[in-house]
């Protein structure tokens, strides 16, 4: 893992812990250098390195979804060993494969993360499939014109994977909200914004026309504003 200190870090406070996640094939040194996860943000930030740079759900995948829950478990508890770490505070936020492995931990270790992030996420049904979870914030940014990570899903790699808007759905009945949404547009981002109503946690989709599978610039003020919310 390659873990990067906050600006101006001072070893008397406990940090928030932000997991990072790349997709299938990102080392985590590429993701802290493209990302812009680290300007701006109070957080001690793990770019985590999957077994060749892929996590479990996926087909590629050489880990099972058990073994990466508990590697992110161990990166946590590795940073504590040296940092104070505000464990109310651990958040994680991934890309495409590492977008839905994030959502992953949401299912699987709703104790250990306090709020997700997906960018483009791959659903492959494998990441979804029996989630126990509930009751962690989630939010998704995606693209219409992603080509890879289809929004209305499909196959890749010779396995399905589910469309966007229905993961958003399950993720709103997991957090036990009203089957209402409100609805705003970004205009300074060309997006829309959706969120489920009522919830126990918080369960928000940014859908934007033009980001493509990419990593797009406005998703770390995105991610740093809704988890940020989290914490209260």
């Amino acid at each position: 893992v390659l873990v990067s200190l906050p600006e101006n870090y001072d070893p008397a406070l406990a940090r928030p812990v932000l997991l990072a996640f790349g997709g299938w094939g990102v080392a985590p040194e590429e993701m802290a250098a493209s990302t812009g996860l680290r300007p701006g943000s109070d957080a001690i930030i793990a770019y985590a390195r999957g077994v060749d740079n892929a996590w479990a759900g996926a087909p590629y995948a050489r880990t099972s979804l058990e073994q990466d829950t508990a590697y992110a478990r161990a990166i946590v508890d590795a940073i504590a060993e040296h940092h104070p770490v505000d464990r109310a505070r651990v958040y994680a936020i991934g890309h495409s494969n590492g977008g839905a492995f994030a959502t992953a931990l949401a299912c699987r270790a709703p104790d250990l993360v306090a709020g997700v992030v997906s960018v483009a996420g791959m659903f492959y049904n494998q990441v979804d499939e029996g989630c126990p979870g509930g009751g962690v914030p989630v939010m998704l940014i995606h693209a219409t014109n992603d080509d890879v990570a289809l929004i209305d899903g499909g196959v890749r790699h010779g396995a399905p994977f589910l469309p966007t808007r229905e993961v958003f759905q399950r993720w709103g009945a997991r957090n036990g909200c009203q089957p209402v949404t409100t609805g705003q547009i970004l205009p300074a981002i060309g997006a829309t914004h959706q969120a489920w109503s009522g919830c126990r946690a918080d369960t928000e989709l940014v859908v934007s026309e033009s980001a493509g599978h990419q990593w797009p610039a406005q998703a770390p003020a995105l991610a740093r504003d809704f988890l940020s919310r989290q914490f209260g």
